[in-house]
């Protein structure tokens, strides 16, 4: 009778799937256009520097957020006032194995608004 050694393969696919929710510390990153827009202004945030993200989750700070396939997002704030703008990424192996914005936080920038 042959004997099979399951265990330990179970175990490196556990630390596999531990560590797919937990090694996004460095991934996202995003620039803005114009740091201290007047309201109503377009603002351009863009996250092509964040690695191998699948969705954008994007949150402007103002009670706004949206999920963009595309790394780049226009926003106009409405009010005057300071904003943190938020990104969160879906990396492919958070969407198959992670709850949304699993992990770290994500990148934040502040934006002022005259």
């Amino acid at each position: 009778m042959k004997k099979h050694h399951v265990l330990p393969g179970l175990l490196l696919a556990g630390a596999a799937f531990l560590s797919s929710c937990e090694d996004n510390v460095e991934r996202y990153c995003f620039t803005v256009s114009d740091r201290e827009p007047t309201s109503g202004t377009r603002v351009t945030f863009n996250g092509t520097c964040s690695e191998g993200v699948k969705l954008y989750h994007w949150n402007f700070g103002d009670g706004t957020d949206t999920v963009t396939t595309s790394p780049s997002v226009d926003y106009a704030f409405k009010s005057p006032g300071t904003y943190e703008v938020s990104l969160h990424g879906t990396t492919p192996e958070i969407v198959d194995h992670c709850p949304p914005n699993a992990g770290p936080t994500g990148a934040r920038q502040t934006v002022t608004v005259k």
